[in-house]
């Protein structure tokens, strides 16, 4: 798939933010034409809450990279979140996650964007919307 490799040339030569590294992942496919991601994230051991699932927060950083991934796969421009919500509907364990996020819609100025997070071949354990902001310069 060559929008995957081009996005994962992209994301190489990015700036490893403290933040980013604590949420590292995979691009396993990216479909520029439809705004469109799949990524692979491992959270490590120390993710777990007191239930032994992901918590919820951290949950929400994985969430937050991969509708930001899917607005660069959009629009060719990496875009701060402005808002986002989510609704967790099911514990999400500690392993392998898979994360879908793709642009609804791509204005002047705002992205619309939905995604998903679940254990690869599971049900989404947690859906979320987030609306993205293009800025000039």
């Amino acid at each position: 798939m060559p929008d995957t490799q081009a996005l994962r040339e992209a994301i190489a030569k990015l700036e490893v933010t403290p933040s980013l590294s604590l949420t590292p992942f995979a691009v396993e496919a990216a479909d520029f034409a439809g705004g469109s991601v799949r990524l692979l994230f491992e959270p490590r051991p120390d993710f777990a809450n007191r239930f032994g699932v992901t918590q919820g927060g951290l949950a929400m950083a994985m969430m937050d990279v991969a509708l930001s991934i899917a607005a660069y796969a959009g629009t060719g421009a990496f875009t701060p979140t402005v808002e986002i919500k989510a609704s967790f509907l099911a514990p999400l364990p500690i392993g392998p996650i898979q994360a879908d996020a793709r642009v609804l819609r791509a204005g002047r100025t705002l992205v619309f964007l939905e995604g998903a997070l679940s254990t690869p071949g599971e049900a989404p354990a947690i859906t979320a919307t987030a609306t993205t902001i293009r800025r000039a310069g």
